[in-house]
This record gives structure tokens, C-alpha cells and sequence, in this order.
């Protein structure tokens, strides 16, 4: 969520590459979510040298969900998806090092290519057939990623204010959200990451910093509030390893590839976001069939700040 290592995810590899030699916590797992109204199960599954933990809710053709960060998981969008749960079957997954999957992972492993092929070999665990594929923010570039190596195995390709599929459109946007972070808000991070709970980097400091780091993503900062984020003892020795993962951030730019992903397409964002007119603009203009649409009153997290107009939104697509 995060957006890119989205303007989410420069705020969550800082912080955590800034607290690398924090200590990293418990080794048990922590708790399971709490019960949502959707009957649902939980497995954690092995694959691809790695153990990702599984959430199901639903029943119907089935929808793969990618969440933001990296570092965060599932949660914070599992709320606010559940109503399609009446229609498709929801898939949830912790990316790897996220969540309540595994915390630890040989730094060769920690590459954009096996976080896309983790995707494939969980499609391929589940027994789940073609996919709905829906990804949000750092999770939207690993679907379009997923897409263009994977486009047999899709019904339909879902991004939810994806992280722009160039280097050169990413850094631009993350420069608008920059350019959004008031004077006030600084000096309320600053003074915030000097409080003895920051320093020690206990779990709930760091959400509470992660939703101060937000609020310029919401069209009503005040919204961020509304975050449901869940970070692990650990989340510290987590984040840290995602820094062998930069070189692949470094340079890209694969819009050229998506114009081979032919299935249908939803390429949505917050009309407040700065990607709507960017990234998702150029990526919308690189697919052959997608449909564009911007949801108003809200920014990187449409679900929350206008959850009927969103729903609309990706249920008629999907219908």
C-alpha cells in the first residue's frame, strides 16, 4: 500500500531500512485476523521456496487480491472487498516477508520476479483455474506484471491505483504526493518518530506512523484513521530485507508489454490521486481493452473514502 515502493512503500522501506539493527521480535506467529461476517479459512501454503499465508472467503469464479506495500498485507483491504464475496470467490494473500507469512527469505529471493511468480505458483496450489487478478498500489504493478507473463491464466486484470508501470511516471507522482505534505504534518512526523514507543519501534507506533504517512493520500486526510493495519513484531527485520529488491526499481519501464495483455481490464483510481492522470493514465492508454474510471471524492484508497461509487465501479466490470 505504500504506494510505490509506492508513496507508500518509500515510507515503509525507510522507515524500515532506517531501523534495521532494531530488534526483531517474537519468532511465534502472531494472532489470526479477526472473524469478518464472510465464512472464510485460513492456511498458510508452501511454495516457491516460501510459506504465504492464505485467506477465503466466498464462493463464484475466483479473485486473486494483491495487496499494497511491500511489508504491509491483506487487511487493510479485506473489509472494504468482502461485499464482492457474495458473487466471487476472494482469495487473500501475505506477500512474501508480509504479514503473517514467513519473515525471512534469502536475499535472491527478494526480486520483483518471484514476488509476480509467487502469484502463478499460488494460482497453480489453489487449483483455482483463470483468475480475476486485482492488485492495489505496489500490488497493481506486480498484477500487471503477472499479466503480461501470465495472460493465459487471467478472465480479467483489475488495478486498483496501481503504481505506474515506468520508473519515470513513479518518481513524477511521487513527487506530486511530496508536494501534498503540508508544513504541519511534517512537524507532527518529525515529533511522532521522536516518542519512546517509535523508538523502540513497537507495532502499533509503527501503524500509527504509516497512517500519519497516508494522510496526504486521502482526500480527507482524516480518513486515514480508517487504515485497518496489521504489523508484526518482526516488522522491522521484514522491511529490512526488502532492500535487495531496489535494483530491480532502479529503471523500468514495460508499457510497451501491456500492450500484449489482452483481457479486459479495469484501470481505476481516486480522481485525487496523482497517478489518475499519470501512471494510470499511460497505463490505461497502453491496454488494448480496459475501461478507465476515476472515483470521485477520493484518492489512493477509493474503498475507503467512497466504498458505494467504488463497488459500483468494479461490479459492473466484473459483470
Amino acid at each position: 500500500m505504500n504506494r510505490r515502493l509506492p508513496a507508500a512503500s518509500n515510507v515503509v522501506l525507510a522507515l524500515a531500512l532506517a531501523s534495521a539493527c532494531a530488534p526483531s521480535g517474537r519468532d511465534t506467529p502472531p494472532p489470526p485476523l479477526a472473524t469478518v461476517a464472510q465464512p472464510a479459512t485460513e492456511q498458510l501454503v508452501q511454495l516457491n521456496g516460501t510459506e504465504l499465508f492464505v485467506k477465503r472467503m466466498g464462493t463464484g469464479e475466483p479473485i486473486v487480491i494483491v495487496h499494497g506495500g511491500p511489508v504491509l498485507e491483506h487487511g487493510y483491504l479485506l473489509p472494504h472487498l468482502e461485499p464482492l464475496a457474495k458473487d466471487y470467490e476472494l482469495i487473500f494473500y501475505d506477500q512474501r516477508l508480509s504479514g503473517r507469512s514467513a519473515g525471512t527469505a534469502e536475499p535472491e529471493s527478494v526480486r520483483v520476479a518471484n514476488f509476480v511468480d509467487d502469484i502463478e505458483a499460488l494460482r497453480q496450489e489453489l487449483g483455482l483455474g483463470p483468475i480475476h487478478l486485482m492488485g492495489h498500489s505496489w500490488g497493481g504493478m506486480l498484477a500487471m506484471r503477472y499479466a503480461i507473463r501470465y495472460s493465459d491464466n487471467l478472465r480479467s486484470l483489475i488495478l486498483l491505483d496501481s503504481m505506474a508501470a515506468s520508473s519515470e511516471l513513479w518518481h513524477a507522482e511521487e513527487a506530486a504526493l511530496g508536494e501534498r505534505i503540508t508544513a504541519e504534518a511534517k512537524v507532527g512526523i518529525t515529533a511522532f518518530q521522536e516518542t519512546a514507543a517509535f523508538r523502540r519501534r513497537e507495532p502499533e507506533a509503527i501503524a500509527t506512523m504509516l497512517r500519519m504517512s497516508f494522510r496526504s493520500q486521502f482526500t480527507d486526510p482524516t480518513n486515514a484513521a480508517l487504515l485497518e493495519l496489521f504489523v508484526p513484531d518482526d516488522y522491522v527485520s521484514r522491511s529490512s530485507q526488502f532492500g535487495a529488491m531496489m535494483v530491480d526499481l532502479e529503471s523500468f519501464d514495460f508499457h510497451a508489454d501491456l500492450a500484449g495483455v489482452t483481457v479486459p481490464a479495469l484501470v481505476l483510481y481516486g480522481a485525487d490521486e496523482p497517478g489518475a492522470t499519470l501512471g494510470g493514465a499511460a497505463i490505461a492508454a497502453a491496454l488494448p481493452n480496459d475501461i478507465h474510471t476515476l472515483i470521485s471524492g477520493s484518492g489512493h484508497f477509493p474503498f475507503i473514502e467512497n466504498p458505494a461509487a467504488f463497488l459500483e465501479a468494479v461490479r459492473s466490470f466484473l459483470d
